[in-house]
């Protein structure tokens, strides 16, 4: 299934609706009643027109919610932080203790071919989560960055996703590096899209979901 919008609370709220409308139950590892949908794509036209909306809608419900601040930390700052199992920042800017994948290869190959078909970064490590025992795997994989029309599309997939708490979340993350990078590049950002191979949302929040509409 494809979701294409223009705008991204638009294209949050269709895809809300077609996974509860569509999706199947089922129970996860935890215990968790969900529904789902498999390899969920939402394509986001114009994300820079409100993808900062998507975290404040997502205040007016009971649990704290991640500031915009403490979103942007998790994807940039190069250090793991001690409040989180782990933080997508190191993954990106200092892979292994080695590699800034950003600064040192996508901006730098981009810059050197605009149609490149190369400029893709991992934050799956097989070194540390290829372990049947470790259950803090990342759920955003792998982020690939194309230009086109002179505009900077984003592509990322991610293995499972929460897409009433989560979603929102990191379609904010990954504009912010998408709009990092475009800005190195001199150029504006474009769509950007997620492919999520586990859409799904928990039972418990579909009474917030319905209040969404």
């Amino acid at each position: 299934m494809i979701i294409n919008e223009k705008m991204c609370v638009d294209a949050w709220k269709k895809a809300l609706k077609y996974i509860l409308d569509e999706g199947t139950d089922f129970t996860d590892t935890d215990d968790r009643q969900c529904r789902e949908v498999l390899n969920f794509m939402v394509n986001i036209e114009q994300p820079e027109k409100d993808y900062d909306k998507l975290i404040y809608m997502m205040k007016q419900f009971e649990w704290i919610y991640p500031t915009s601040e403490e979103l942007s930390a998790i994807i940039f700052n190069k250090e793991d932080l001690a409040i989180y199992e782990y933080s997508y920042g190191p993954r990106i800017f200092n892979f292994s203790g080695m590699k800034d994948q950003i600064n040192d290869y996508v901006i730098p190959l981009l810059k050197n071919d605009p149609h490149s078909r190369r400029a893709v970064i991992s934050l799956f490590n097989p070194s540390t989560d290829s372990d049947v025992l470790n259950k803090n795997v990342p759920s955003l994989m792998f982020i690939h960055f194309k230009i086109k029309n002179n505009e900077l599309t984003c592509t990322c997939f991610i293995r499972s996703n929460d897409f009433f708490i989560g979603w929102p979340g990191n379609v904010y993350q990954i504009y912010l590096l998408q709009k990092y990078v475009a800005d190195k590049l001199n150029i504006k950002t474009g769509a950007l899209s997620t492919m999520s191979c586990s859409a799904h949302i928990f039972h418990e929040h579909f009474e917030h979901v319905e209040k969404l509409k």
